[in-house]
């Protein structure tokens, strides 16, 4: 007769042993959330070096504040929203690289009310050749760590990490609502970005 198979523990299962000391719940958890974490903190810090050194910081930060931690909470926006903070802590340690003003990028009105004719396909999807596709995949990669984080978090979450909109909204801490305006914003300037290197719209800029 074979022997059962041991059930696979929950977050809160391991949250809950790691708070007695169990550092094998500590070590599953790493191992759980890893390469989630990296890759959140690679799309704030772009840098392999420090993205992993974030991870790090992350997980020190999981297992000195697991105490503190409300079990009737989410674990995973709690968690996440620590993994954001390490992150930016790190990116405040270097140079500041300078954001974009998204509002130049973004479909404006004339004078007379109507909306200003744009481009707005999304590129990498367009575009048949595979090489091509990556490269503008790539580029868009770029265009979104430009922004600034409000914008940053928001796309990279749902478009890149494909988290669930309630989910990143709670991490975040904000609505629903405005978690769709700051999308829509995101996306609006990254597609622009795009098909301006695709060389079918340049860039729409106030004058002056």
């Amino acid at each position: 007769m074979e022997a059962a198979e041991t059930p696979t523990p929950s977050d809160l299962e391991l949250v809950q042993a790691i708070k007695t000391g169990d550092e094998r719940a500590f070590e599953q958890m790493v191992d759980r959330y890893h390469a989630r974490v990296y890759s959140l903190s690679f799309g704030v810090l772009r840098n392999a070096e420090d993205a992993e050194e974030a991870t790090q910081d992350t997980f020190l930060q999981l297992y000195r504040k697991i105490g503190t931690f409300d079990e009737s909470r989410k674990f995973f926006s709690w968690f996440y929203r620590v993994a954001l903070n390490s992150a930016y802590s790190r990116a405040r340690k270097r140079p500041s690289a300078p954001t974009v003003a998204i509002e130049d990028y973004l479909p404006r009105f004339s004078s007379d009310g109507h909306l200003a004719s744009v481009d707005l396909r999304d590129w990498s999807v367009a575009i048949e050749d595979e090489a091509a596709a990556r490269e503008l995949a790539s580029r868009a990669e770029e265009f979104i760590a430009e922004l600034s984080p409000a914008y940053r978090d928001v796309i990279w979450m749902y478009d890149v990490e494909e988290m669930p909109a309630d989910q990143i909204a709670e991490i975040l801490e904000i609505s629903i609502p405005a978690f769709k305006s700051r999308l829509h914003r995101a996306r609006l300037y990254v597609r622009q970005r795009l098909a301006e290197i695709a060389g079918s719209a340049p860039r729409q800029k106030a004058a002056g």
